[in-house]
């Protein structure tokens, strides 16, 4: 069985499908001792693949775990800076077979999916399948009817105009539903309308509710069918 190269080296683990693509575009990827090209197919039981001079070999299982990320790490393998990354919270044996799939900013906590799974990271990262990604806000105000009704219309921010979000209160915090994946767009439609925000945690993503008993820098195993 054949399939495109990009598509095996994702399902490796070696990388997600686009950033697989750019080891191609960059000649990083070898076919048999070729360069790969965007578009040329592998046979994996029969291939020799390599990427930056290492044998790729196909995965042997799909991996898909939650971490519940804490405030004060990046979502990136290594940090130039120096900063703690979220895959220090992980064991050995799992950080170089899993990457995430979108980010969280430094000071935000909650759901991260990590996982070796090129088509699932497509679809979750993809913005035409519209999967929600539900947040909790806590603001230094108590916020008002009219600036609950600008987040569920949609707020300017520097990128243009956000989509309709959904919006509600529960326990003192605002619960902010959205589609899109625009960077800190979270915080920037909070601040847009004049809210302060002190914290901010992301709960869910489409169907998968972070656990309530899963504890700040620890991660669980779960299933593809628990995520979409």
């Amino acid at each position: 069985m054949t399939e495109r190269v990009q598509k095996f080296l994702s399902s490796a683990g070696v990388a997600s499908r686009r950033k697989a693509e750019e080891f191609i575009k960059s000649g990083q990827v070898l076919i048999n001792g070729k360069k790969a090209k965007l578009g040329d197919k592998v046979d994996p039981a029969h291939d020799v693949v390599k990427v930056y001079g290492k044998l790729v070999k196909p995965a042997e299982e799909k991996i898909y775990l939650i971490l519940n990320k804490p405030k004060g790490y990046v979502v990136s393998k290594s940090d130039p800076g120096g900063k703690k990354t979220v895959f220090s919270l992980l064991p050995e044996e799992l950080r170089n077979k899993v990457w995430n799939i979108g980010r969280l900013d430094y000071d935000t906590e909650g759901l991260l999916i990590l996982t070796n799974d090129g088509d699932l990271t497509q679809e979750l990262a993809h913005p035409k399948f519209e999967h929600e990604k539900e947040y909790e806000a806590s603001t230094q105000e108590a916020p008002t009817e009219s600036q609950l009704e600008k987040l569920r219309t949609g707020v300017e921010i520097s990128t243009g105009t956000t989509y309709p979000a959904q919006v509600k209160q529960r326990d003192g915090k605002v619960r902010i539903t959205i589609h899109e994946g625009k960077k800190r767009q979270v915080r920037r439609m909070v601040s847009g309308v004049g809210l302060t925000l002190t914290a901010l945690k992301r709960i869910r993503i489409n169907k998968l509710n972070l656990p309530k008993d899963l504890p700040l820098g620890s991660y669980k195993l779960v299933k593809k069918e628990d995520i979409l």
